[in-house]
């Protein structure tokens, strides 16, 4: 006699597409932290005295890019997130109460996490891009 598995529908969204929408948008963000900070500090503090304007024209148009780009990941995780809350989120037969103890729903609840996250982080991309957009490069 074999014994079932506990959650029998866990493959019902890939464990690699709920692991992206948990983690794609808050890495973008910490990568859109990463090269807008280096990019800034290298071209408007190359020295000990800050400059008024870089040397580098295209400062503004290469943070604007990455920023561009990396909010449209943002965007990828919260739609892919979404999209396995959609599939997941009804994937039980039983009472909520009864899933809690045979421990169902991790594909619900790891969809569900994803769609705050990438919603919060996709927030941030967007509140971090902001500047590029309205305040000089070089302010000190």
């Amino acid at each position: 006699m074999s014994v079932a598995h506990p959650a029998p529908r866990r493959g019902i969204v890939p464990l690699p597409t709920l692991w992206f929408g948990i983690f794609g948008a808050p890495i973008a963000w910490a990568l859109q932290l990463i090269v807008d900070y280096s990019l800034v500090a290298h071209y408007c503090y190359p020295r000990d005295v800050p400059l008024d304007t870089p040397p580098f024209g295209a400062l503004r148009v290469t943070g604007i890019l990455v920023s561009v780009a990396l909010v449209l990941i943002g965007v990828a995780a919260l739609l892919t997130a979404a999209h396995s809350w959609g599939k997941a989120r009804h994937g039980h037969d039983r009472e909520h109460h009864e899933l809690l103890e045979v421990g169902e729903g991790r594909a619900r609840f790891m969809a569900f996490g994803g769609v705050l996250l990438s919603a919060m982080f996709l927030f941030a991309l967007l509140m971090t891009a902001l500047p590029l957009f309205t305040n000089s490069l070089c302010m000190y």
